[in-house]
């Protein structure tokens, strides 16, 4: 692939050239992406954050002349998935200025980005979308969900006393990057969708900055230990408020990893015991979070539910082989991907709970899809059931739907609680 300052010509007109960035180009490419989503300019702080994560060699950007236009990067990760982990490209940073609109400019970025992960054997991709319609031309699926939580205090016991074990603790910074990434690590291999974060990582979702507070405090970042072990951790912000009837602030949970049911139990029971707070509220959280089984108020917490990462199998093969099914069982896809020609034709998936093979085949069909439907099946995340009752599965062979859904199912739902 070219790199920094090589490029190749996108073919239009104009004479755009699209091609990875110098180091030197990082503020421009960050004002670029903040000014397409409406967002303040750069810090110089901020920069010097970005930067120890960036990946210059898959950081794209459109030029016309010495104008910078249009943005994507991408991020090498490992991706949970039911039984194993897989490489995984995640997309970020995609913008197009305003003048430069409908001119293919995003698919040329798709196009080499996708072309680039194929070359170097990265199955997965996965996104997070500004706009829900953007991304499914492109082979994306709605892979996973995601809760935003809204919880009254003054309803916030739980139905069972919790047993008593393992220690809280507030830490600094360094602490929390080295205490939370081992946490995190114990966590995410047993929750698909999860991905891989070290140190570098960390230092990054922790990141205190002052455009993030949004008038709340700076962070509170407290770890849970069980026998000297990190076990959970959990980051917050409170916005401190006051009526005529007395305190009435709002707990912004931002983060929640526990590797134990102790050690969410007891995160969970000193977030909602923080004095001064009405409210607690929180966004990306698991959709089959068990929050609600340890409240004694059924009705806690009003949940809203929205879309979480969005994933494309760039190697279906690949993608289909590196995950553990269900049950053992075979089907033959027929899988339509225009957009990665390379993944078109018949599938045939031998799987179950000890590995799975998937080979081409010329064998007739059990079902047919496109490959942004198969994405979004892949984690466990969507039932086949519910995409061929909307008419986006065939069911070419009697039963076959139930089979797939038998095969793909998993014990948790998938949950990407990380930012990218």
């Amino acid at each position: 692939m070219p790199g920094p300052g090589t490029g190749s010509a996108i073919g239009t007109p104009r004479g755009l050239e699209l091609r990875p960035i110098h180091q030197e180009e990082q503020r421009a490419y960050t004002t670029l992406m903040r000014r397409a989503f409406g967002a303040s300019l750069p810090t110089d702080e901020e920069l010097a954050i970005s930067r120890e994560i960036t990946e210059f060699d898959r950081t794209l950007a459109v030029f016309e002349g010495k104008e910078m236009v249009a943005t994507a990067g991408i991020f090498s990760y490992e991706m949970t998935v039911p039984g194993g982990t897989l490489p995984c490209g995640g997309v970020t940073r995609v913008s197009v200025v305003t003048t430069h609109r409908r001119r293919g400019l995003l698919t040329a970025m798709m196009r080499r980005q996708l072309d680039d992960m194929h070359e170097r054997g990265e199955p997965l991709a996965a996104l997070y979308a500004s706009e829900a319609p953007i991304y499914g031309r492109f082979g994306y699926g709605l892979g996973t969900y995601q809760a935003a939580v809204d919880i009254d205090r003054s309803h916030g016991a739980f139905a069972h006393k919790i047993p008593a074990g393992g220690h809280l603790s507030m830490v600094d910074v360094p602490t929390g990057v080295r205490e939370f990434t081992r946490v995190w690590d114990q966590a995410r291999r047993s929750q698909p969708g999860m991905l891989a974060l070290d140190e570098r990582w960390m230092r990054n979702q922790l990141a205190d900055l002052e455009p993030l507070r949004e008038g709340a405090s700076p962070h509170y970042r407290v770890l849970h230990q069980t026998d000297g072990n990190p076990t959970g951790f959990a980051i917050y912000r409170l916005k401190l408020d006051w009526d005529a009837s007395g305190p009435n602030g709002t707990l912004r949970l931002e983060m929640l990893v526990a590797a134990t049911a102790e050690a969410y139990a007891a995160l969970w029971r000193h977030v909602l015991d923080v004095d001064l707070m009405a409210r607690v509220t929180a966004e990306m959280r698991p959709v089959d979070e068990p929050l609600r089984f340890l409240l004694a108020d059924s009705r806690q917490p009003k949940t809203r539910i929205e879309d979480g990462v969005w994933l494309r199998l760039v190697d279906v093969a690949a993608a289909l082989a590196g995950r553990r099914y269900a049950v053992d069982d075979r089907l033959v896809l027929r899988v339509q991907d225009p957009f990665c020609p390379w993944n078109n034709g018949q599938h045939r998936l031998n799987g179950g709970p000890g590995g799975a093979e998937c080979t081409s085949t010329s064998e007739a069909p059990d079902l047919g899809l496109d490959a942004a439907d198969l994405a979004a099946l892949y984690l466990g995340g969507n039932r086949f059931r519910s995409l061929f009752e909307a008419g986006r599965v065939e069911e070419l062979r009697p039963g076959a739907v139930a089979r797939a859904d038998a095969m793909f199912a998993t014990d948790r739902a998938p949950w990407c609680p990380s930012h990218f």
